[in-house]
């Protein structure tokens, strides 16, 4: 076997063990069924190559859907959770980020200079903006933010309980 070959092989192993983690299937049911995949994927791929053989199977999303439709159970999905709560932190900090240097460039474009603009933003409820221009020979400029740690790690792990659905391991007691 080349190692392109089991470059491929590997690949659509991973891709495989993804999507049934992602249905559900535990670590030792995986390794099963990760183990007769690749059996099977070496013993045709001697007789038509890999490149076929992958073909042949098809879809490894569709066939790890497949293999677990009569076993899947509901159990919590930790990395589908995990996944959406890392989404969620970077869009908030994007989001944070895009609204202070607005407010920035409002309190530049207002004029006011030596004093400190306090200020709140929508959506952004009980987090106080601050921006200061000073006049120099050279033009300084001081923005920051207070108060937005709720928003930051209490909306990512809102929506890491919502997704991963931890109250499905009381559901089976």
């Amino acid at each position: 076997m080349s190692l392109y070959d089991l470059i491929q092989r590997e690949g659509a192993l991973q891709r495989y063990d993804f999507w049934l983690e992602l249905r559900g299937v535990r670590g030792r049911q995986r390794r099963e069924l990760r183990r007769e995949l690749r059996t099977n994927l070496n013993h045709a791929a001697a007789e038509v190559g890999m490149g076929r053989a992958l073909l042949n199977v098809g879809s490894m999303k569709t066939l790890a859907y497949g293999v677990t439709e009569d076993s899947y159970v509901q159990r919590p999905l930790w990395t589908r959770g995990l996944l959406a709560g890392v989404v969620t932190f970077g869009l908030v900090l994007i989001a944070v980020l895009y609204t202070a240097t607005t407010f920035t460039a409002g309190v530049e474009a207002s004029g006011v200079l030596g004093k400190t603009v306090h200020g709140e933003v929508f959506p952004w409820f009980g987090v106080d903006f601050t921006a200061r221009l000073e006049e120099s020979p050279r033009r300084s400029l001081a923005t920051g933010v207070s108060g937005i740690g709720w928003y930051i790690l209490g909306l990512p792990a809102l929506v890491f309980g919502l997704v991963s659905r931890p109250w499905r391991l009381f559901a089976g007691r």
